[in-house]
């Protein structure tokens, strides 16, 4: 019997995806679990949460040893809770008899370090790491145009962009679905609100790229890829991603809408749509390889892909507990495939540690 843990900060978080995720398991192979890591009692090693009685198809109330194989759904920000979390976490990584679906990845500049220097570089936009408001507006001078994105973060949240026009500077960022801005008349005014935004996060700077479709919308091609039964890394669907009229980003969180890539990939001439697709499949069968030189070993990716007007393709941001919701959306069908693939590849893993175990004995 395996014992299958999904964790996520609190027992509100993930809820729904775990419940379908539970339904989806043998019952003669899987005993389904879910719990927060702060909810480990530190001396019994017991982890206070619920099990999945598929009889009754709800969750129940248990305490029970922390389970061997762990699905990592945490969500970490600031707060004490997720820095508790983190540690925790971190412990459980450390434990030779704890195994992880896949350990995450680490903040943007290291996976940028990892990106740059590696066969896709031509796909990574230029960045820098935003040290204070002097740097910024210096370089804008060269870029006229910036992006300024959080080192730890994601959402879309706290990405500001940032232009020079003329002596004016002009901030802004997209707040549900609506641009808001902020105008500064002299470069030390624009470097004292850097400094004040770099003291609360680190954050990265890149040139501003425009990726936007011909209603001037930003919009970007949001993938996700996940290891199948066999631990080979598979395409499970692609979709389009759509902000705002003039807006800079297009993540969900901040008003954008979902289509489906079929559609968009039809719109384009023949010649354009083999070009795209043939860049894709290229990206695609070389990121999660390079992340893994790099970094612990993955169970799924959500990539999202810039396209500009030229048909240039950027790699914009690699995210190792992705969401489902575009892929859902636009493929309905893969639904069942998706709650699957966390118990397939736990079942993948499980039979090769037996094996492994059994070759020591």
């Amino acid at each position: 019997m395996i014992s299958f843990g999904m964790m996520s900060l609190n027992l509100n978080s993930e809820l729904s995806y775990f419940t379908e995720i539970a339904r989806q398991a043998n019952p003669s192979l899987f005993t389904c679990y879910r719990f927060a890591p702060t909810s480990i009692q530190p001396i019994s090693q017991l982890a206070i949460g619920e099990r999945f009685d598929n009889k009754q198809d709800k969750w129940v109330k248990e305490e029970f040893p922390i389970p061997e194989i762990l699905y990592d759904r945490c969500f970490y920000s600031d707060d004490l809770l997720s820095k508790q979390s983190m540690a925790i976490v971190r412990w459980l990584k450390s434990r030779s008899d704890k195994t992880f679906l896949g350990s995450g990845l680490p903040n943007k500049w290291a996976i940028y370090e990892a990106l740059s220097t590696s066969s896709l570089s031509p796909y990574i936009p230029e960045t820098f790491k935003a040290t204070d408001g002097k740097m910024v507006v210096s370089q804008l001078k060269k870029w006229k145009k910036s992006i300024l994105k959080p080192v730890f973060g994601s959402g879309g949240s706290g990405i500001y962009s940032i232009k020079k026009d003329g002596r004016e500077f002009i901030a802004a960022a997209d707040f549900s679905g609506k641009m808001v801005q902020k105008y500064f008349q002299t470069e030390s005014e624009t470097e004292d609100w850097l400094n004040r935004l770099f003291n609360k996060k680190e954050y990265l700077m890149q040139p501003y790229l425009a990726l936007t479709d011909s209603q001037n919308c930003p919009f970007d091609i949001r993938i996700l890829l996940q290891k199948d039964m066999t631990g080979t890394w598979t395409v499970r669907g692609k979709g389009i991603r759509r902000g705002s009229e003039a807006g800079i980003i297009s993540n969900l969180s901040a008003g954008g809408e979902i289509l489906a890539f079929d559609d968009f990939a039809e719109s384009l001439s023949i010649k354009t749509k083999k070009f795209i697709l043939h860049e894709l499949d290229d990206i695609l069968s070389k990121l999660p390889e390079i992340l893994e030189a790099s970094f612990p070993k993955l169970f799924e990716l959500g990539v999202d892909i810039g396209l500009s007007q030229d048909h240039a393709l950027w790699v914009l941001d690699t995210n190792s507990k992705p969401g489902r919701k575009v892929i859902a959306a636009t493929n309905p069908d893969m639904k069942e495939i998706l709650y699957k693939a966390p118990l397939d590849y736990a079942y993948f893993l499980n039979k090769n540690l037996t094996e492994r175990e059994e070759q020591h004995s």
